[in-house]
């Protein structure tokens, strides 16, 4: 089953996603039939025109939400994938895994911009999809164009964000969702739904604040994607030596520059960065199994200095790589 949606007004989407399910909504909650599975959608409208949706949902056949290419519009949803399980992202035809513990975690797309989700059967999974008002974000950031957000909101053009869901952020997510879980229906409740909903986007927000700032922001399709997508696998497969930019260009048909400049744009890190995280994230899991010393980890991660991977550990994860061997759970 396929349920197709536009980029429209936050409060026709709820309407529409019903119809197409044959339900109706009953105070802003529409709960999936029980020929689809089990869950529902809860929408919220907040403060400052940013509205809330919390998609829970276990399938018991397949079923893909498709939301298509729009018309240009003031506001732009920014999606939390607050579940463990993978599943599948689609954007035109260029297929990847997403979940919590993915460094795509999170995606904001423009309005021009179609994506698919595949469900997977018999399997809950869920998430958070905030929906942004750009004139509110545009005021609040100023028009400042050494702003990271004022530069994408700003320029007109296509554009992905993905970035990832920190510890941080989970913790503000479960907090949200107890609060969503209690069905209490008070003043209270409801000011906690957008206290903690405020809170998830200053944490979101302080990320992208974070961000290199560039010189423009390039224009973006979605193979163009597709290509940084491509880039990303690679160093994925090689943590223990870190590819070459003229060959990863080479490898897409971009030009250093290019490949530089929009790998940071969409991922929010340099190429060597982003490496750099991901060589230090397979580093803290083999430590975790302590199957090896932190000798063996360092050189099977290509390090001929062990100091240097000490310093690199301790940089990311706050301790270092011995003491983290130690360390009492």
């Amino acid at each position: 089953m396929i349920l197709e949606f536009s980029v429209n007004k936050p409060q026709d989407w709820l309407r529409g996603i019903a119809e197409k399910l044959g339900v109706e909504p009953v105070n802003d909650v529409v709960d999936f039939p029980a020929h689809i599975g089990e869950g529902f959608i809860r929408h919220y409208y907040l403060s400052n025109g940013l509205t809330l949706n919390y998609l829970r949902l276990k399938s018991s056949t397949d079923i893909t939400f498709s939301r298509k290419a729009g018309t240009k519009v003031p506001y732009t949803p920014v999606i939390f994938y607050i579940n463990e399980e993978k599943m599948e992202q689609d954007m035109e035809n260029d297929i990847k895994y997403i979940s919590s513990f993915l460094p795509n975690g999170i995606f904001w797309p423009s309005e021009h911009i179609s994506s698919k989700w595949r469900f997977p059967v018999n399997k809950w999974v869920s998430n958070i999809t905030l929906t942004l008002n750009h004139d509110w974000l545009l005021n609040n950031f100023g028009h400042d164009e050494k702003n990271y957000v004022y530069q994408i909101l700003s320029s007109e053009k296509p554009f992905y964000v993905f970035e990832e869901i920190t510890p941080g952020m989970i913790i503000v997510i479960n907090e949200l969702i107890g609060v969503i879980d209690s069905g209490l229906n008070t003043i209270v409740s409801r000011l906690l739904i957008e206290c903690k909903t405020t809170e998830l986007l200053a944490l979101y927000f302080q990320k992208l604040i974070n961000r290199p700032l560039s010189t423009g922001i390039a224009s973006l399709n979605s193979m163009d994607v597709e290509k940084l997508f491509h880039v990303k696998e690679i160093l994925l497969k090689n943590t223990a030596r870190i590819p070459k930019i003229n060959d990863l260009a080479r490898e897409v048909g971009f030009s250093e520059s290019k490949l530089q400049k929009k790998f940071k744009q969409v991922f929010g890190k340099s190429i060597f960065q982003y490496a750099l995280h991901e060589r230090m994230i397979v580093a803290r899991k083999m430590l975790e199994t302590k199957k090896y010393t932190v000798s063996e980890v360092g050189y099977y991660l290509g390090y001929s200095n062990l100091s240097q991977f000490t310093r690199a550990f301790n940089k990311q994860f706050g301790i270092n790589p011995k003491k983290f061997i130690t360390r009492k759970l």
